[in-house]
């Protein structure tokens, strides 16, 4: 039986033990719920953003500084570089020069007298002062190139201490002449003329 104004016992549903409760969220718990998700997501931001904030103070690492020079705009050029290679140096060579050996005085001496003796007309005496086996020539070559009489005298000596080698010049028949005069030593350990060359100058 029915009366109205009331539900219907029939058709409302039957529950047996505790009614379910209702599906909609407390605001208590919403809000509780909204404060964790923000405080989870400054964490996050500030973690990640903020150097250094996740190390401890005692781990001793320290976050890179900052760089104070401008980034590059451009691409950096691109530097050859060069290989120097150093060589060895070589020692200086010092040259001393060693002075010309001065010839033999017996070689000058021989040259010397040779001259004198044609200048006063000594002509064996001359000869005598000449090598052996070149006496037999000088007969002939005193008469042709240097006649007794003829005044010619040493102007420079050369020569090792095996031989002396003499220039000379002078007159020779009223003219200017030059030419020049060889001694050598001899076994003995004296000199004797060679041979001589005179010309006009």
């Amino acid at each position: 039986m029915t009366y109205p104004g009331r539900p219907d016992h029939q058709n409302a549903p039957q529950y047996f033990g505790t009614p379910p409760r209702s599906a909609t969220v407390k605001p208590g718990v919403a809000i509780g719920i909204l404060i964790a998700v923000i405080a989870l997501t400054a964490f996050c931001v500030t973690g990640f953003a903020t150097p250094g904030f996740l190390l401890g103070k005692g781990s001793g690492l320290l976050p890179p500084a900052p760089s104070s020079s401008p980034a590059p705009t451009s691409a950096p050029t691109s530097r050859t570089s060069t290989t120097t290679i150093s060589r060895p140096t070589r020692p200086r060579v010092t040259v001393t020069r060693r002075p010309a050996p001065q010839p033999p005085e017996k070689g000058v001496q021989v040259i010397t007298d040779f001259l004198a003796k044609i200048a006063v007309g000594d002509k064996a005496g001359a000869i005598a002062l000449a090598c052996e086996q070149q006496k037999r020539f000088m007969d002939d070559k005193i008469d042709s190139l240097l006649p007794p009489g003829s005044r010619v005298t040493i102007t420079k000596i050369g020569g090792t201490s095996k031989f002396v080698l003499a220039d000379v010049a002078g007159t020779v028949e009223s003219r200017r002449a030059k030419g020049t005069v060889i001694a050598d030593r001899r076994d003995d350990g004296d000199f004797c003329v060679t041979t001589f060359s005179i010309r006009d100058a």
